[in-house]
């Protein structure tokens, strides 16, 4: 009698594709040690004495006691060949046979097997000859026969499925735990991604130069990232090309430029990965290279450069998580460079319209063409003097551009005037830094320079004007434009008077200190009094441009 119901069928068929189907690619001596396995851990929960079979060729592979008999009739053997699931025959000599499959792919087919006695332990013709067979004394065998399992058909039926059923559970925690650890390692690396993003989006700053923001990825990258080779390439930045790489072996820009060579007209808009490059043609070129993921630098639009990343320890191969990475840090540093670019512009856009406001004011006063230019490099450079770097140096620089540009709304006849000044003509002279103030205060990226533009009149002592401020209270900038305004203004030659000697100008400085201007700023002045005086006479002697004196 054949007894299996659909159910401990649908079981085994699961068990059976677990342990066979999804293993395909294991080689069969680790296909019949997991068979095995499954069959000697059924045996531990059953109690029962089992014998593995390779179904095909009907050859016992190994068993779970070393004291067993295999006792399977013809018509048992001939079941194990053809068996799909837990399948129990119950014989007329009361043994019960039992028969599931291990393993059972489209190659391999293993199959467990046993038996108990259904009713009463009996000593059978076939057991004393099988016992004869492999010279068992009569005490052996009724000492065997003693050990035996006595299950009616249903009880074996109900403990081997129960055990089925616990071994595939046992099998499928495994493989969550499998799963959860894969999990918890692939939440550590997207971690340490997510991580290294937000640190490079924390430096997304204008003021944040290529190469440092490509200095933090690379050690970032190389931190998860272990290959022999990391690079990051900035090709043609401001007419320069930096290349940054953590390196084991020698591997340059032009090794670099000729491998992206190799892939010209590709599509970008994915991440290059190969992982087999000596299968490739690329190997006759490069034979070093054992596998690469290449990104392109680029806002979308625009190419800035490239990310490498190649030949992986430990024998790996690069996957979606490291071409992913790669990618978003490429994506952030062409967006960045972008942004670098177009700050630029928007300065040069700035500069420019600077620049026509004081073609305006020197078109009103041509007298004193000249003198915002002059001023405003020398504010630069005692800002420099006193410690100040970076965007100070730029705003001040635009400050003194734009002190005097009030002087739009003063009278042309008053500016022109070569004789004294009445007491309302000053009056209307003194609103000039006010007017300056209201022209540019709506404008938002000039919002920075206004104190110097308001207050470079004020002084020390609050005798200036427009706020009759004192001291500190004056904005810095006010304060160190106030010496460079009045440097050139009396240091100049007017149509109506030359400009007064150096001798009796630091004379005055010296007596204003303190009263009229800022202590430290007048020290600054003394300190780098011959690069002001060169400054000036280079402007005058040679007319140079406003960049071509920036640069210098």
């Amino acid at each position: 009698m054949v007894l299996g119901t659909t159910d401990s069928l649908k079981k085994l068929s699961n068990f059976s594709k677990h342990s066979g189907v999804c293993e395909l690619d294991l080689q069969i001596d680790a296909k019949i040690e997991l068979a095995i396995s499954n069959m000697k851990r059924i045996s531990e929960l059953t109690g029962l004495t089992m014998f593995c079979f390779d179904s095909k060729t009907g050859m016992i592979l190994d068993k779970t006691s070393t004291q067993a008999l295999p006792f399977f009739p013809k018509d048992v053997l001939n079941e194990i060949k053809n068996v799909d699931g837990l399948t129990l025959t119950e014989s007329t000599n009361g043994v019960s046979h039992f028969i599931f499959p291990l393993i059972k792919d489209d190659f391999h087919k293993i199959t467990a097997a046993g038996f108990v006695f259904s009713k009463e332990k009996r000593k059978l013709t076939e057991m004393v000859l099988a016992a004869v067979e492999r010279e068992w004394a009569i005490e052996e065998l009724d000492s065997w026969i003693e050990l035996q399992r006595v299950l009616d058909i249903k009880s074996l039926h109900a403990l081997l499925s129960l055990a089925i059923l616990h071994i595939e559970e046992e099998q499928q925690l495994g493989d969550l735990n499998e799963e959860v650890d894969n999990l918890s390692e692939c939440l550590d690396e997207t971690f340490e991604e997510i991580s290294l993003l937000h640190e490079v989006a924390q430096h997304l700053k204008i003021s944040e130069s290529p190469e440092q923001l490509g200095t933090l990825c690379l050690d970032r990258i190389g931190n998860l990232i272990e290959a022999e080779t990391n690079v990051i390439w900035f090709e043609g930045q401001e007419c320069t090309s930096q290349f940054m790489a953590d390196s084991k072996v020698d591997f340059d820009e032009l090794n670099l430029a000729r491998l992206v060579a190799q892939f010209d007209g590709h599509n970008w808009n994915q991440p290059l990965v190969i992982n087999q490059v000596e299968s490739s043609l690329l190997s006759l070129e490069f034979p070093e290279l054992k596998n690469l993921v290449l990104v392109p630098i680029s806002d979308g639009t625009n190419s800035y450069g490239w990310i490498l990343s190649c030949n992986l320890l430990n024998s790996e191969e690069y996957g979606t998580i490291q071409a992913s990475l790669l990618n978003s840090i490429a994506s952030f540093l062409g967006t960045h460079l972008r942004n670098v670019d177009l700050f630029a512009q928007q300065e040069e856009l700035t500069l420019s319209f600077v620049k026509s406001f004081i073609s305006t004011l020197d078109a009103k006063d041509p007298y004193t063409r000249g003198h915002s230019e002059r001023v405003a490099l020398i504010a630069q450079q005692l800002a420099k003097r006193l410690g100040y770097s970076g965007d100070f140096l730029q705003d001040i620089y635009l400050s003194g551009l734009l002190h005097d540009i009030g002087k739009i709304g003063v009278d042309d006849g008053i500016l022109r005037k070569e004789g004294k000044l009445t007491d309302k003509e000053f009056a209307q002279i003194q609103e000039h830094p006010m007017i300056g103030y209201k022209i540019l205060s709506g404008i938002k990226k000039l919002q920075n320079i206004l104190p110097g533009v308001r207050n470079h009149h004020e002084q020390i002592n609050g005798l200036g004007y427009p706020d009759k401020l004192k001291g500190k209270d004056i904005p810095l900038m006010a304060r160190i434009i106030a010496v460079a305004d009045a440097y050139d203004a009396m240091g100049s030659d007017r149509p109506y008077r030359n400009g007064m000697p150096l001798e009796k100008l630091e004379s005055i400085f010296k007596e204003g200190k303190g009263f009229q201007w800022d202590p430290d700023v007048i020290d600054a002045y003394f300190e780098i009094r011959d690069e002001i005086i060169y400054l000036s006479q280079k402007y005058n002697d040679d007319t140079s441009s406003l960049d071509e004196l920036c640069l210098n």
